[in-house]
This record gives structure tokens, C-alpha cells and sequence, in this order.
């Protein structure tokens, strides 16, 4: 049977029909310029775009909320935000979050396109000061700000009040069709919305180009997780101590393929100390972990067992990661989670044995029973990304001395106790009266930690009178006492300033 053959000009003309005739069913979908009920990428794009905007669109699937920090952990993902110190009341509950801020979304978002953390944990100011190294800026006619014409599927676009770099304060995903997807306000979803509506009143200040199918692809046939490692003239060695041979130097930063991980020789270098090392299958040795960019021990490589397990371990090796931190762990195969739950929260590593491990906070979430134990509080240990349930961490229950993950820094006294209130809108006072100001309301029932109570002024209040008052380390305030879970003077607790009272 003889091949049919078409002229170019013919298959052009069927490749614009073919384009106009899907071009009513997108725009009929994305009509008006306010927030859209649909999230997909619009247009040809390149394979590493549709990858970006999948992933960005899954979160907005997930209806994931914004965080303001959120996504900026030492690898991208979701994580927990932080307090806006500019914007208290608009970011109050950002740390009991998990999300995205605006330019942690657009870093998981091209994180999943390239397999790698191309953009870094910066602001999005950063991120923009950054195109020209390995992305691209995106220029308008004559070098100048691009139009929405000049932009593709996939591109990040750059905001801020004036239009200026200096006031970058936002990045989005632009989806094509002149739509975008963002993360954009505390506690509020990712939204699809047109672009035009985020750069009036000239606030557009650029966008950024990834790289797409270009040389920033590790080639393929190797064994393990892509990661990226950082610094210069670094060792790669036969085994995982510091006097073996030497196999390879990367000269700079590098894309490399982690088999495994294992505790090695103590190295100490760049200011840190840990005795991790992970096998490159693609440079043929072993690097050690201070080089690799991310926690301590990686979360998403595996650890090395059997024949992968190399015994050389140098002087002093095998030992516990030193992580800097003065509180340690004890057990065995002990789980660090995404999230304070056994349940809802994946194993993002795990503890051989007891290890010394910094604590940035804790929180009340999902009550463990555990090696005859049972306790609701668990720690963020920050170098692993994750939490602990506190039964695992030597000392009190609730940790003396580490504050709670509320955004505020109070740390809790030793010999705090777990308590729970019940009630709704319940005022935590900044002294034991009804009087004095409110330092915050509990919405609903909440697990608080009670150093000492004592009694004030006289309440009455959901058919109870009780002039008895709770302190909430915590909080930093008091609650009285009839909206605490428990008999009118709490047993166990102490009388402020008696001793064992913290007031």
C-alpha cells in the first residue's frame, strides 16, 4: 500500500484547525477572571510543565491550605508554617498548619517536574534573583518585562508592589491560557485565577523559565533517589570513612543517585558533625550526608542492609547521627513521622538505637501506647523533617525546656502535666480574673500542658462557680478552672508557689 504523503504547509494547517477547535471547550471552561473550578494546564507544554502543573494541581485537588512558611523545609514538601511577625493575626495558626506558602508551592511543584530541588528553599525574591544560573528569565520585546503572550506552561511568575525586584513579595504557576495556580493567603486553598488580576496596577515584575529537556536530566540505568549534593572539591571514597580510597572530587554542586545510606566514620565539616554516608550508584563510592543537601539522614533513601551494608566504618564509626541537639532518644527501629500520628503520618526515617537529636518543639496531637507508656505529645526533630512521639525521648512526658509549636516560644517548665479543657470560644486570661486581657481563645476542646493553679477570682459559668485557675505554660495565661476536664481543684497539680509550682 503506497504512503500517503503530506505537504508541510497542509500538516500546519491541520495542526491550527485541530488547536482551534479545542480552543471553545478551554475558554468556555476558564470564562471570567475570578477564582476558577478547575486546575489544568492549558496549551502544549513541554514534558517536565505538565509534570510541574500536575503536581501543583494535585495540591489544589487536595484543596492543600497555605502556610506562611510552609514548604520550606531542608527538602521540598509540605510542612508547617511559622508566624509572620509583620502579620500576626492573619498567621496565627500557620504553625499547627501543614501547606505551602507561595514560593515553597512553585519549589514542590517543579521539585516533582525535574526530580530534583531546582529552585531552592529561598523566598521568591531569592528564586528571581536566581534565574540565568540554572533557569532561565523570561524577556518581553526589546529585553524587557515579558506579556502574558510571552509566557509558557510551567513558567513561575514573579509580583510585587511598584513592579520592582526589591519588592518581590509573591510567585505563581503559570498554567497557560493566561490562568495561574497559587498558594496566596494564610489558611485559604490553592486557587486557579487569572493572571491578569495579580499583575494590574504594574506589579508584574518577570517570570522564570525551567529547564525542559535540556542537559539538567541525570541519564538514566542507575540505581536509587536523585539528590543533589553542594560545596566544592568534594570526596567521594570506597567505603564510608574518611581514609579510604578516594574514588572521585565533584568539583561542584552535582545531580547524583543515592542507593542507600548507612552510619559511617564521624565526620566533621562546614560546621557540622554526622556520621552518615550514602552510596552514589552513579559516581561508584560514598559521600558523606553533610554534603548532600537535605536533613541529617535522608528520609527518602533507604538505609543499607545486607551485601549493600559496607562494614568499614573507620574509627569511631556506626555510632548515633550527632545532631547537635542536648536532648537524645532511646529504643530501637524508633519511627520519625510527617505528622504527629501513627496513622495519617508517613515514616520519613527511622532510629537504629538511642540518638542525639535537636528539638525545635512540641505539640499535643495523637495520643501513643507504647513500651508500657501512654503519652499524647510529640516532638519536631528538624534535621529529619518529622515528629517523635515523646515516649521515645528521655525525660519528663512533656519536655522541660523546649517550647510548644505554637509560634510563640514558651517553654514549658519542668513538671508540667497533660491536661484537656472542654467548652467552645474558652478564654485563656492573662491573669486569674475575667478582667484582665485575653491571650487566646480555644475554639473547641484542646490537650494543654498545667504547671500550677491556684485560687482567685470566683467564676460561674456553665452552672459551676469555682474560683480556682489553671496556669498554662504554654499560653502564658490562666484558664479557670470549671472549663478544665477534672475535679474543681485539679489532683496532681500543684498550688502556685508551692513547691513543685511553677508561679
Amino acid at each position: 500500500m503506497r504512503a500517503r504523503r503530506w505537504g508541510a504547509g497542509l500538516v500546519a494547517a491541520l495542526v491550527t484547525a485541530l488547536l482551534l477547535a479545542l480552543v471553545p471547550a478551554a475558554a468556555a471552561r476558564a470564562a471570567g477572571t475570578g477564582e476558577q473550578n478547575w486546575c489544568s494546564l492549558q496549551g502544549i507544554a513541554s514534558d517536565e510543565a505538565h509534570r510541574a502543573v500536575d503536581a501543583a494541581c494535585q495540591e489544589w485537588r487536595n484543596r492543600t491550605l497555605y502556610t506562611w512558611g510552609g514548604g520550606h523545609g531542608p527538602a521540598p514538601g509540605i510542612s508547617y508554617g511559622t508566624i509572620d511577625i509583620h502579620d500576626l493575626e492573619e498567621t496565627w495558626n500557620d504553625p499547627y498548619t501543614r501547606g505551602f506558602d507561595c514560593s515553597g508551592f512553585v519549589r514542590w511543584a517543579w521539585y516533582k517536574a525535574v526530580g530534583w530541588d531546582i529552585l531552592g528553599g529561598g523566598t521568591a525574591e531569592a528564586m528571581y534573583r536566581s534565574a540565568g544560573r540554572t533557569y532561565q528569565a523570561v524577556h518581553g520585546s526589546g529585553g524587557g518585562k515579558p506579556a502574558v503572550s510571552d509566557l509558557q506552561p510551567g513558567d513561575i511568575v514573579f509580583t510585587g508592589v511598584g513592579g520592582t525586584v526589591d519588592s518581590i513579595s509573591h510567585v505563581m504557576l503559570y498554567l497557560g491560557d493566561g490562568y495561574v495556580v497559587e498558594a496566596y493567603q494564610s489558611q485559604r486553598p490553592m486557587r486557579v485565577i487569572d493572571i491578569n488580576a495579580r499583575i494590574d496596577n504594574n506589579r508584574l515584575v518577570g517570570a522564570a523559565r525551567m529547564p525542559q529537556g535540556g542537559p539538567f536530566t541525570e541519564p538514566p540505568g542507575y540505581d536509587g533517589t536523585l539528590q543533589v549534593t553542594w560545596g566544592t572539591d568534594v570526596a567521594v571514597r570506597q567505603h564510608p570513612n574518611k581514609t579510604a580510597a578516594l574514588v572521585t572530587r565533584l568539583s561542584g554542586p552535582d545531580l547524583v543517585y543515592a542507593t542507600c545510606q548507612q552510619h559511617g566514620e564521624n565526620v566533621t565539616a562546614e560546621g557540622y558533625t554526622n556520621d552518615a554516608w550514602t552510596y552514589l550508584s552513579n559516581r561508584g563510592g560514598w559521600i558523606s550526608n553533610i554534603y548532600l543537601r537535605g536533613p541529617a539522614w535522608l528520609p527518602e533513601v533507604p538505609t543499607c542492609t545486607g551485601s549493600a551494608y559496607d562494614p568499614q566504618t573507620g574509627s569511631g564509626g556506626g555510632g548515633g547521627v550527632t545532631q547537635g541537639g542536648a536532648y537524645s532518644t532511646w529504643g530501637t527501629g524508633v519511627a520519625i513521622r510527617s505528622e504527629p500520628s501513627t496513622t495519617t503520618g508517613t515514616t520519613v526515617a527511622r532510629l537504629a538505637g538511642p540518638t542525639n537529636v535537636a528539638v525545635s518543639c512540641q505539640t499535643h496531637a495523637q495520643s501513643v501506647t507504647s513500651e508500657g507508656y501512654t503519652n499524647d505529645a510529640w516532638s519536631y526533630l528538624p534535621q529529619y523533617g518529622g515528629w517523635i512521639t515523646n515516649i521515645y525521648m528521655r525525660g519528663d512526658a512533656w519536655l522541660a525546656g523546649i517550647p510548644a509549636c505554637d509560634g510563640k516560644g514558651t517553654s514549658t517548665p519542668a513538671g508540667a502535666s497533660p491536661y484537656g479543657t472542654w467548652g467552645t470560644g474558652v478564654a485563656v486570661h492573662a491573669y486569674p480574673s475575667t478582667g484582665s486581657a485575653v491571650v487566646v481563645r480555644f475554639a473547641g476542646p484542646t490537650d494543654v500542658a498545667v504547671s500550677c493553679q491556684k485560687h482567685a477570682e470566683e467564676v460561674t459559668a456553665e452552672g459551676y462557680t469555682n474560683d480556682a485557675w489553671s496556669y498554662l505554660p504554654e499560653y502564658q495565661g490562666w484558664i479557670s478552672n470549671i472549663y478544665m476536664r477534672g475535679d474543681a481543684w485539679l489532683s496532681g497539680v500543684p498550688s502556685c508557689g508551692a513547691p513543685g509550682g511553677a508561679i
